[in-house]
């Protein structure tokens, strides 16, 4: 280079192509991430989310029907509520999950996440899924009526009848739906929980003289009984003949209980409550928010259910200061009771109705609490 040439520096480079790489670039980002949002919406996932559902008062209405009514019987004002609680459930061949769904349930604190294989059985419908929940209902709601109708006295007659044959079960093919089980082993039947009690003085394999009423007629059938699934920690199962069993009863004076579309058998303490509430004078939740949950038997036993945390939630949300839960939920309870909420647990029917009295009068030391073990 002579003295007299001067170095040219290069063309400064436009700030618009600069920008428009930026640009370019920002939009591919966003491309793959809408991308990428579609995928996860369209991938389902083995997995089921409980998430909190809406809360119904018993004691209000319902789509504009009382949720309890009673037909040929004295009923009484009431007041305050008694809340069953609900979930919100995806997952399982009626609404399968996507990874989406997944991953946001995953940093959502009210959800909760399970496998599916955990929650639904192998190879069910959808449809069937629907009409177990509709049948479970049913049965939670004659339940809660024979329990509140025997609480006041009342005479309620029980028939133990097959429900369900289960397919390729030691009883399929002996056993048939409707059959009515009046004696096991020269026993007498009063309830479902009779029958495994009896069965379990067998070993798997063994036969067992059923008497039962088919069709109206007596008749007495040797079952072939087999080995139910070990519980956990155990290494035998319970002796079982592979059907579901139901009881059937005798109302003294028509009981209807709408519980809209919600399914499954977790109202039952709070529909006894209801109806008990309904049919005795003077008002038993004192004016007080009480919501609950908990499936129960005949005998009034209430029994342990699924999406406890969520129900609490929803609860709170709905603005119920206490809550009943089942005892044996007590595990899931302790540590995620909302702030303000009074949790009580409970065993039974009575107890339930005990702890109620005592909201109504404002006496809440010495509730029934959960405590961690």
């Amino acid at each position: 280079m002579s003295g007299s040439e001067r170095a040219e520096s290069p063309a400064p480079r436009p700030a618009h192509t600069a920008i428009s790489v930026r640009a370019g670039l920002a939009l591919v980002l966003v491309v793959l991430g809408v991308s990428a949002v579609a995928l996860l919406h369209l991938v389902e996932v083995p997995k089921v989310i409980y998430r909190p559902g809406p809360a119904y008062d018993t004691l209000g209405e319902l789509n504009g029907h009382p949720v309890v009514m009673v037909d040929g019987a004295q009923t009484y004002p009431t007041s305050g509520s008694l809340d069953f609680t609900t979930i919100t459930l995806s997952g399982g061949p009626r609404f399968p999950v996507s990874a989406w769904d997944w991953l946001a349930a995953l940093v959502d604190p009210t959800t909760a996440v399970q496998d599916e294989e955990d929650v639904f059985p192998p190879d069910v419908s959808a449809e069937q899924i629907r009409e177990q929940n509709v049948e479970l209902m049913q049965n939670s709601q004659q339940g809660a009526a024979v329990v509140a109708l025997r609480a006041l006295g009342e005479t309620v007659p029980e028939q133990v009848k097959v429900a369900q044959v289960i397919v390729d079960a030691p009883a399929d093919g002996v056993l048939r739906v409707d059959d009515e089980v009046r004696s096991v082993d020269g026993q007498d039947i009063a309830t479902p929980d009779d029958v495994r009690d009896v069965l379990q003085g067998f070993d798997p394999g063994d036969e067992v003289s059923f008497e039962l009423v088919r069709d109206g007629e007596q008749r007495s059938i040797d079952v072939p009984t087999g080995e139910g699934d070990a519980p956990e920690g155990e290494s035998e199962g319970p002796t079982i003949i592979g059907v579901y069993l139901a009881s059937d009863f005798e109302l003294p004076y028509e009981v209807t209980i709408d519980a809209g579309n919600v399914g499954g058998p977790s109202a039952g303490l709070m529909f006894s409550l209801a109806l008990y509430d309904t049919l005795t004078p003077g008002e038993l939740t004192g004016g007080q928010e009480i919501a609950g949950t908990g499936a129960i038997t005949s005998e009034g036993t209430v029994l342990p259910i699924g999406g406890i945390q969520q129900k609490m939630i929803g609860a709170d949300r709905a603005g119920a200061d206490y809550f009943l839960a089942p005892a044996d939920n007590c595990g899931e309870v302790v540590g995620h009771e909302p702030d303000g909420m009074t949790v009580a647990s409970v065993q039974d029917f009575a107890q339930a109705r005990e702890v109620v009295e005592a909201l109504a009068s404002g006496e809440t030391d010495g509730l029934p609490t959960c405590e961690v073990s």
